[in-house]
């Protein structure tokens, strides 16, 4: 998996825009590029951050580069945050409820006002969500609940918690039965996993174990991509890296 140039990390001349996007008592930002997309990504914190936590200098910096340089497809990105504003609990096991009620309000709140400031609205072939740990997580509920709005889905070491926390691990033959099933009442829509982790991330045992279940499934054969960095650990700095290598992929650029 290939490191991010350290060129990338710096300012680019060509940047995109970060807009506050306000709903309720939230706000979601939203990165427009500076070339013209057809593609939206909503990308999910992790477990304790905030709509921040991937819109920052280091992140946003590489993909203005790739943009640029051609190298992926002009993307636009949407980052909310699944807490409450006065939520001070932010453990596991209240995260996890979350997260779990989240695609509804992605759903009803979010996507609505983040493409009528984007100018279109997305088909589910052109829209993607992802995330890291919990983000991770949340992304797995999406594959469950809202299969008509996504098509391609990047669970960054996160596992699916259908089954309890971390039940990707100790239920990986229910979880990926149940993620096929939900596929198969959603109307077997056609569908892109991508996801990535680290070997020494702290959530490899219980994403590994779903993702071998998941691969033994017809339901997941030639629709799941599974990448392990060796040595990976679950931070952002190396989620950055997982993205750097993913988005050419699942964002291919027009030649």
């Amino acid at each position: 998996m290939k490191a991010i140039p350290e060129a990338m990390k710096k300012p680019c001349a060509a940047a995109g825009r970060v807009d506050t996007l306000p709903y309720g008592n939230k706000f979601a930002l939203l990165y427009t590029p500076a070339k013209e997309a057809e593609h939206i990504l909503y990308l999910i914190h992790g477990g304790g951050g905030d709509q921040r936590a991937f819109f920052c200098p280091p992140f946003l910096n590489m993909v203005d580069h790739m943009i640029a340089e051609g190298l992926t497809a002009p993307v636009y990105m949407v980052s909310p945050c699944f807490y409450d504003p006065d939520e001070t609990d932010k453990t596991p096991s209240s995260s996890g409820r979350a997260v779990a009620k989240f695609p509804r309000e992605l759903r009803e709140e979010i996507i609505p006002p983040a493409e009528k400031a984007a100018g279109k609205a997305f088909p589910r072939e052109r829209r993607a969500i992802g995330g890291f740990s919990m983000g991770g997580v949340t992304t797995w509920y999406a594959f469950l609940q809202s299969l008509d709005l996504f098509r391609t889905f990047l669970p960054l070491s996160g596992d699916c918690w259908l089954l309890g926390e971390k039940g990707g691990g100790d239920k990986p033959a229910e979880t990926a039965a149940a993620l096929a099933q939900a596929w198969e009442a959603q109307g077997s829509p056609d569908f892109r996993i991508h996801a990535v982790t680290g070997s020494k991330d702290i959530a490899f045992p219980n994403l590994d174990p779903q993702i071998r279940a998941m691969q033994a499934l017809p339901a997941f054969r030639g629709t799941l991509a599974y990448d392990v960095l060796e040595g990976g650990v679950h931070d952002y700095e190396t989620i950055f890296r997982y993205l750097y290598n993913v988005l050419p992929e699942e964002f291919p650029p027009v030649r």
